[in-house]
């Protein structure tokens, strides 16, 4: 019986030396899976900023563009592109500040201004074409 009790026992120790060692190897793969998962959303994260930087070096040569063609307009079409200049220039002002708090921000929020951010590109580039099509009619007329 004693032999018995040894070996049970020995069996036990050895199912707790396995289990331990099985757990230790589920808690490295987790942990290699949870770094894997944070370099993947850190390098998206990182394109994600970089094509929003391209963006707005895109914003500010169309705002350039438009500034270019209000030094060799005249009259109203000069005093229009003006306008609309220092418009575009303050929606550049601010999205610049929420760039910058952009690359400060994770998780939620990133995401939320993320989203943000691109409708207010999308919205400038859009009131730059209307500007140069206005030019264009205007100096066409």
């Amino acid at each position: 019986m004693k032999i018995f009790k040894f070996l049970f026992a020995l069996g036990l120790i050895g199912s707790v030396v396995y289990a331990t060692d099985k757990g230790e190897e589920v808690k490295q793969k987790a942990s290699e899976t949870v770094q894997a998962a944070g370099e993947y959303t850190k390098e998206h994260k990182e394109e994600i900023q970089k094509a929003l930087s391209e963006k707005m070096q895109k914003v500010s040569d169309e705002i350039a563009d438009l500034k270019k063609d209000a030094s060799t307009a005249t009259g109203h079409a000069k005093d229009e592109l003006d306008k609309q200049v220092k418009a575009l220039e303050k929606k550049q002002a601010k999205l610049k500040k929420d760039y910058d708090r952009l690359k400060d921000s994770s998780g939620k929020a990133w995401n939320q201004m993320k989203d943000g951010m691109i409708k207010a590109m999308d919205s400038i580039s859009d009131s730059y074409k209307k500007a140069k099509q206005e030019f264009e009619d205007i100096k066409h007329k």
